[in-house]
């Protein structure tokens, strides 16, 4: 369940396709998840949701959902201490179920609903907003001044004061929160702590690319070793096609 839109989602197996599509999409992290997400995932009624509805922030659970279907839920990322004279590596273990629980969105204080679905207003004044959607990002990404389009289609009035923009965000942190943020681990070495930047996007879409990447060698042994087309291979169930890659290897390797 992605936690901005409570949206229940079943994501299916990677084909070649799809593989392929990671490894050599240009596509900024971000829009390469969506891309992705139209490929494998579906409501629970089998239907392709509707993405452009989503909050914003629910592109990165989205990340997250598709990297614990098909990697696992426990995620390991290295940071190193920065501690004059330590520099060790930390490893920096978490759970995606616990992280994407400890981002459901919350009450805010000082925002009230206003009425219209999904917007709210701050108490006392006349501001109006609403958290982002992938449309409104999408939108606001084609018109060359992305923050600025953002703040009109989502800010009513969009001029506000300083005191009034950090309201907003700070109501915005809690009813849609970004899942964009530090992860912190413990240095085995010093005992000092770090802190870990996290961008799941990014992160989940490295780890795609070093599990995929087997594809290629994967595709030219079963060629050499069958001589079957490319596209005859790439069409092939992913399981199928990894099971004949390692029948070839072990071929080659007893003679």
């Amino acid at each position: 369940m992605l936690p901005g839109s409570g949206l229940e989602l079943s994501v299916g197996e990677p084909t070649s396709a799809d593989e392929l599509f990671v490894l050599e999409s240009a596509l900024d992290p971000p829009l390469a998840m969506l891309e992705l997400a139209r490929r494998v995932a579906r409501r629970a009624d089998g239907e392709p949701p509707d993405w452009e509805w989503l909050p914003a922030t629910d592109l990165g659970a989205l990340a997250l959902t598709i990297r614990r279907s098909w990697l696992g839920d426990v995620l390991s990322a290295w940071a190193e201490c920065q501690q004059p004279g330590c520099r060790t590596a930390v490893d920096v273990t978490f759970s995606v179920t616990e992280y994407l629980e400890h981002h459901r969105p919350r009450p805010a204080r000082g925002a009230v609903a206003s009425g219209e679905q999904g917007w709210y207003a701050l108490r006392g004044t006349s501001v109006r907003f609403r958290a982002p959607l992938v449309g409104d990002l999408l939108g606001a990404r084609a018109t060359g001044r992305p923050l600025t389009a953002l703040t009109e289609r989502c800010v009513s009035p969009p001029d506000l004061s300083a005191a009034q923009a950090r309201r907003v965000d700070r109501a915005l942190s809690a009813l849609s929160p970004a899942l964009d943020g530090t992860v912190a681990g413990v240095c085995p070495e010093c005992g000092c702590a770090v802190a870990l930047t996290f961008e799941p996007c990014g992160f989940v879409l490295a780890e795609l690319r070093q599990a995929f990447a087997g594809i290629y060698s994967e595709t030219h042994l079963i060629a050499a070793s069958y001589g079957w087309d490319e596209d005859a291979i790439l069409r092939l169930p992913r399981a199928r096609r990894r099971r004949y890659a390692s029948l070839a290897a072990e071929e080659r390797a007893a003679a």
